[in-house]
């Protein structure tokens, strides 16, 4: 009888372990379309900020960055030649020399390109 009730106690922790673990290790992906912006800041200060070294709060965080398009290429846009905003959805009704405010998630610095990064990114209206 106690022998029955240890496996049971065995497998019911054991499945609860594999529960959690499961649970962990497979989080629901972030939707940065409904996370509020942790803050609203122009496209040449937000690359100062990085240049500077003053920027490591904004790394992974969903941030507002408003500006003029200087370029668009498929699923992407640049503003202020200085953010490189990645879009999942097709981009629909933006020219060059419009003024945009994009919210997305802030992925980092480019070195190479000197722009800050975006991906996930959306047009607020």
């Amino acid at each position: 009888m106690i022998k029955r009730r240890r496996i049971l106690l065995i497998l019911t922790l054991s499945l609860l372990g594999a529960y959690f673990v499961y649970n962990y290790m497979y989080k629901e992906h972030r939707n940065i379309k409904t996370e509020t912006s942790k803050i609203e800041i122009a496209a040449p200060y937000l690359l100062e900020r990085f240049k500077t070294n003053d920027a490591e709060s904004l790394l992974n965080t969903t941030i507002t960055v408003i500006g003029v398009i200087t370029n668009i290429e498929e699923g992407t846009i640049t503003i202020d030649s200085s953010v490189h905003c990645a879009f999942n959805d097709k981009i629909i009704g933006l020219n060059i020399n419009d003024s945009v405010k994009v919210k997305g998630r802030c992925i980092g610095y480019d070195d190479l390109f000197e722009v800050v990064k975006l991906d996930q990114c959306s047009i607020i209206k």
